[in-house]
């Protein structure tokens, strides 16, 4: 199957009111959508799933009833189920916003009617991590998610080959460029992503990588 290529930046660009929301991959039972925030959205909770709040472009203030965070470019926090919470932004800001897109009568899993027990909101800043990687090829989990994880990983080169994996995985360039081609295909064009620009690799399928530079990738799949 042909490796598809979103970018970001022509996803925002269809955002067309405060708060619009456009759907753009669905990783396994992870929904990975782009919004846009600007003003005050009101308050609310889910009863059935974790939302990780990443800021793509703008600034944004996330509010929670056990407190608040600011979060500006490349940096998340996670609302924890049941935990009623906003978002706001006095300027026009784009959002992307990872939760469980399979209806919840499916999942097992914990319900909190009142989130009172959670901790306050935590800045994670996927850019500083990124800045640190030390090792080459070796994945830096950012964030958990409802059985799935968020990674940074660095590289340059012809990277090792990623084994066939029982799940669909996502992957979005942060830095430099790469080439993704499935490594059993004849005569496939590689897909090559830019800063800014996702796609999703099929399970079960083994790919290689290969970056001209120093190129930084976000890996959303399972837990293994």
């Amino acid at each position: 199957m042909r490796l598809e290529k979103i970018s970001l930046q022509d996803v925002a660009q269809r955002l067309d009111r405060p708060f619009a929301m456009i759907d753009m991959a669905l990783v396994g039972d992870m929904l990975v959508s782009l919004y846009l925030c600007h003003g005050m959205l009101a308050w609310h909770r889910h009863l059935d799933q974790d939302e990780l709040f990443w800021v793509h472009r703008g600034a944004i203030l996330l509010e929670t009833e056990r407190g608040e965070v600011h979060l500006r470019p490349g940096e998340l926090s996670i609302v924890h189920k049941g935990l009623a919470h906003r978002s706001s932004a006095s300027l026009p800001s784009t959002v992307i916003l990872i939760r469980c897109g399979v209806m919840p009568e499916r999942k097992n899993g914990r319900r909190f009617l009142y989130g009172t027990t959670e901790s306050p909101p935590h800045r994670v800043s996927v850019t500083a991590v990124a800045q640190n990687l030390r090792m080459p090829f070796l994945p830096q989990t950012v964030a958990r998610l409802e059985g799935s994880v968020l990674q940074v990983i660095r590289g340059a080169g012809e990277w090792p080959l990623l084994e066939p994996y029982p799940h669909d995985a996502l992957l979005m360039a942060l830095e430099g460029n790469v080439m993704i081609y499935e490594a059993d295909a004849h005569r496939t064009s590689p897909l090559t992503l830019a800063p800014e620009e996702l796609t999703v690799l099929y399970r079960d399928r083994p790919y290689r990588i290969f970056a001209k530079g120093e190129a930084i990738l976000v890996r959303l799949a399972r837990e293994e």
